[in-house]
């Protein structure tokens, strides 16, 4: 086993995971405990470890949710460490997502199962650069949403919908009544995306996805086929239509992934430097947390990073 340095967030799943943590605390491969006390605080954390660690022989281990996953992998990845260090984690949040998608289960049977784990495996996460809305580069493990589902995730992270549903397993019905709540309040909006040689325009855009796996919001399988292991990024544009239409939509999205047939959504394979431009003011979305609202120029990549899993 190597030698684990825990990042944990405590405010993650609001304190349900008590009897995991203080198992894995009494681990003897733990080196050190950090707790992410605000946010933000995680990718200063990492950073810190990145300066330090021995690659070689260490894993930073998460215990949270997606977004302190996604600060873990921002903070490691702002420093230049070759060769890079790997990440652990085990799903104490409330969407879980990237756990969903690579099939890790619960905390306690993530954690059964990272005590199997021998070595890492590279996982594809993706890359921005650009005004998203503000001038940065950015990494994320799941997804990052402009439009419809942005302002979804704002608004379930802040009802107290969100929390009730979160104590019963049902973390998803948040993001439904969430989408019921905002449809009417989210306007359409123009898009542009270059794709190597293929310029598209998009001028009903509604709810955008730039997508690394199957599931986001707590579930929601968006693109089923979607894959860590492949080497590729997708976009999915849903545009604006009749709310009788898109429950219809919402409906398929639910039970078997048909919704990709409905002549309104867009599904985009994006080649390496595809560009995304949104010059309306939209709210926006990275891994279930808020990146604020304002106009989109971006540029796209993405890359293998090592996760202990």
């Amino acid at each position: 086993m190597p030698n684990f340095y825990v990042i944990h967030n405590p405010r993650a799943g609001r304190g349900a995971h008590k009897s995991i943590i203080t198992t894995i605390k009494k681990m003897p491969n733990i080196m050190a405990w950090y707790e992410s006390n605000y946010a933000g605080h995680a990718i200063y954390l990492a950073k810190n470890l990145a300066r330090h660690v021995d690659a070689s022989t260490s894993v930073i281990l998460v215990l949270g949710g997606d977004g302190t996953l996604n600060e873990v992998l921002n903070g490691l990845l702002q420093i230049k460490h070759e060769p890079k260090i790997p990440i652990a984690y085990i799903p104490t949040g409330s969407g879980n997502d990237f756990a969903r998608g690579n099939h890790l289960g619960t905390a306690k049977q993530a954690l059964e199962h990272l005590q199997r784990v021998t070595q890492s495996q590279m996982l594809n996460i993706g890359e921005i650069h650009g005004d998203a809305p503000h001038h940065t580069t950015k990494y994320f493990v799941n997804s990052i949403g402009i439009g419809l589902d942005a302002a979804v995730v704002a608004h379930a992270n802040e009802t107290a919908w969100k929390k009730r549903f979160n104590k019963i397993g049902l973390g998803s019905l948040s993001y439904l009544i969430a989408v019921l709540t905002i449809f009417f309040k989210q306007n359409a909006f123009q898009m542009t995306i270059t794709n190597g040689k293929n310029y598209i325009q998009i001028p009903n855009a509604f709810l955008v996805t730039l997508t690394n796996q199957p599931y986001f919001g707590g579930g929601i399988a968006i693109l089923p086929n979607a894959n860590f292991h492949k080497h590729e990024l997708d976009l999915i544009i849903s545009e604006k239509t009749s709310f009788f239409r898109f429950l219809m939509m919402f409906a398929a999205l639910k039970k078997d992934g048909s919704h990709l047939k409905f002549k309104s959504i867009h599904k985009i394979p994006l080649v390496r430097g595809a560009q995304i431009h949104v010059r309306d003011f939209q709210p926006g979305q990275i891994d279930g947390e808020n990146l604020g609202s304002g106009t989109y120029a971006f540029k796209i990549d993405y890359l293998n990073y090592p996760f202990w899993l």
